[in-house]
């Protein structure tokens, strides 16, 4: 074999290693892979607490005696008279609501007025009167008991009040809950109602009467001005006994209850 033999060989050698290599061709730029983003765990915030609410009105009327003091809440205020006391505006600067109580403090030219009412039976200790509120009252640091009551209190015992002209028929009147088990646990309250000659007593809110309009046997339309939530308003609703059940209307939705003894 000659020299240029062997020199072409060798050529072709070398072309041939360049062209048979087994790896793949490395790009110059090589860009790394982009990661998958792992997923962020997205923070669910719990659920607000709702508001506070109690078996309390908002609006009604506190009486003392020795020292007679009459506080009437009403809204954003407490309007505080007595005997030779003409009335004050006390602005209300705190509340606190709990599920049968509430709480107010009020403050006016450096004087602190403070006002708890609790849901239980109260009875005036010098008429004798029943009330529906038990309450506190503290005026300057000076604590007394009293009673609380909403719309026209109730007289002393052996006292008839006249009956206006609009009440609820007797047929009525009484304590209504969703059955009877409901009826003796206190709890459930905020599901009953209850029904006097003059007031309709729901949770949170109290009618007054205004008009009573018989329309059949055993069924009547009630006009009452409701005071409740903070809010005032005029309800018109239909009211029917059958038996020991009773059916009230409102705005075509009806809400029945059995009487409790």
């Amino acid at each position: 074999m000659t020299r240029r033999t062997d020199r072409s060989m060798l050529l072709l050698g070398l072309l041939l290693a360049g062209c048979g290599g087994g790896g793949e061709p490395v790009a110059e730029n090589a860009v790394a892979p982009i990661p998958t983003p792992k997923p962020v765990a997205t923070r669910v915030a719990p659920p607000a607490t709702p508001a506070a609410t109690g078996s309390v009105p908002e609006r009604l009327t506190v009486t003392t005696n020795e020292p007679f003091y009459t506080v009437r809440i009403a809204g954003d205020s407490l309007l505080l008279s007595g005997v030779d006391l003409p009335e004050r505006r006390f602005p209300v600067t705190d509340r606190r609501t709990a599920a049968d109580a509430r709480e107010w403090e009020a403050q006016a030219d450096g004087r602190t007025l403070r006002v708890r009412v609790v849901r239980a039976p109260c009875k005036d200790d010098m008429s004798g009167a029943p009330r529906d509120f038990s309450a506190t009252l503290t005026v300057d640091g000076r604590t007394v008991r009293g009673c609380g009551f909403v719309g026209t209190p109730a007289p002393p015992p052996g006292e008839e009040r006249a009956a206006p002209p609009d009440t609820i028929p007797m047929q009525f009147v009484g304590r209504w809950n969703r059955d009877a088990a409901a009826c003796t646990r206190p709890a459930a309250l905020i599901e009953g109602v209850r029904v006097t000659p003059n007031e309709l007593w729901f949770h949170e809110s109290v009618g007054a009467v205004k008009r009573v309009e018989p329309l059949s046997a055993g069924r009547f339309r009630i006009t009452a001005d409701y005071d409740g939530e903070g809010q005032r308003w005029t309800a018109t609703q239909t009211l029917r006994v059958d038996g020991d059940r009773l059916t009230i209307v409102t705005d075509g939705q009806p809400f029945s209850r059995i009487r409790c003894p």
